[in-house]
């Protein structure tokens, strides 16, 4: 079973906070009711998540991911290539500065569920599930503008990678400041898992 989500919303804080907060990915759980856990494997030449791992929960299933994110200037666009429970989706959110300059975000959601079900009471669900995780993330965007928060950011800036050393492994690996670091899943959480 297939739905489709849109989503448009305004957030009085400009672009760059917002696209900062969209990007601190491992604090999705914080806003996203669906979302339990989330891991960035690999990162871009910018910090930016390029793939994630994911414990979430769709319609009462749980489900381990893994998400290929693409990230620019103004829009964050994710697609699920791995499922363990079959499912399938891609979404975005699009950030436009207002005249005002506040921030516009449009997020569109796509997924796909290999359950039978009711079309209207998948559509309800994800819809409803939608509006939650609006209200969360425009509460979060506030918490980490604020004073205790992001503050008045000038710039995005996304420092190379500190090389260390990965443990028990021996090999070098990358830490990126500010981030959390790389943590290890178990043996069950691994890509290749599931099909696509």
């Amino acid at each position: 079973m297939r739905t489709k989500t849109d989503h448009r919303f305004v957030i009085d804080i400009d672009p760059g906070q917002v696209m900062d907060a969209l990007l601190m990915i491992e604090q999705m759980p914080d806003w996203s009711p669906s979302h339990q856990d989330v891991r960035v494997a690999t990162r871009d030449k910018h910090g930016r998540p390029k793939r994630v791992y994911v414990s979430a929960n769709l319609m009462g299933r749980p489900d381990r991911q893994v998400v290929e994110y693409t990230c620019t200037e103004n829009r964050v666009e994710w697609r699920v290539s791995e499922s363990s429970a079959g499912a399938g989706g891609k979404g975005w959110f699009d950030l436009a500065e207002t005249e005002d300059g506040a921030t516009e975000v449009w997020y569109h959601s796509e997924v796909y569920l290999p359950i039978p079900a009711p079309g209207m009471l998948l559509k309800r669900s994800a819809r409803r599930e939608g509006d939650a995780m609006i209200s969360n993330f425009i509460a979060f965007v506030e918490s980490v503008t604020g004073l205790q928060g992001l503050g008045d950011v000038e710039e995005a800036s996304y420092a190379e990678p500190a090389a260390y050393e990965q443990p028990g492994l021996g090999e070098p690996g990358y830490a990126q400041p500010g981030y959390a670091q790389r943590l290890d899943y178990g043996r069950n959480f691994e890509p290749g898992f599931g099909t696509a």
